[in-house]
């Protein structure tokens, strides 16, 4: 008897790191890359302690005070977005054989838009807003699994940034991070760390 085939696996893939060049958004409405680096790292570290689902521009305004940005910068940052351009190896998801979604730590209205300027044909996008919680909490991961209809061991996820790769590993995801910035701390063996997106669908 010849062996049945398996049927292609789903993948699902961070939105605003790994797929769209979401750093450039923010340094444009900070002014400089270094200020857009630190408010969107200060806006991170505000999801990871809440963990629920709360506001994010709330987050995002709160985040624009800590750091002393200029009052309409958060204004700036919604006009930038819808500027957002994905990153050029992302044009390796139209023609990925396999089913794909995005799972994302925004609020549903900026994930369309996102969305919409990807030029991406996702299965479906998975908020932070719609999940109520915040990556990398396990749920959302989860969330993402049961609406792909496959369990987590078996999805690999595709993080754009270490907190979200190591968020998806505990979550039981086989987790690969693609590395838009310098990782600069050790990171766990059974996670993967490449340079491209091409290189983190391999083998699909």
């Amino acid at each position: 008897m010849h062996p049945v085939a398996r049927p292609p696996r789903p993948v699902l893939l961070d939105l605003l790191m790994a797929t769209m060049d979401s750093m450039s958004t923010w340094s444009s409405a900070a002014g400089d890359r270094e200020r857009g680096m630190a408010w969107r790292d200060a806006v991170t570290r505000r999801m990871i302690v809440a963990g629920r689902y709360v506001a994010y521009d709330d987050l995002v305004i709160a985040a624009a005070g800590e750091l002393h940005l200029p009052p309409d910068a958060p204004d700036r940052l919604r006009d930038a977005w819808t500027d957002m351009e994905r990153w050029p190896d992302a044009e390796s998801l139209e023609s990925v054989d396999v089913p794909y979604a995005f799972v994302t730590n925004s609020s549903r209205k900026l994930a369309r838009v996102a969305v919409d300027q990807s030029r991406l044909r996702p299965v479906f996008t998975l908020s932070a807003e719609e999940a109520g919680w915040y990556k990398p909490h396990p749920e959302i991961y989860r969330l993402a699994c049961d609406r792909l209809g496959i369990d987590a061991r078996e999805t690999r996820f595709v993080a754009g940034a270490p907190y979200d790769a190591r968020g998806a590993a505990r979550a039981g995801l086989r987790s690969v991070l693609v590395a838009r910035r310098p990782v600069e701390s050790p990171f766990p063996d059974e996670i993967p760390v490449v340079s491209s997106l091409e290189e983190a669908l391999a083998g699909l």
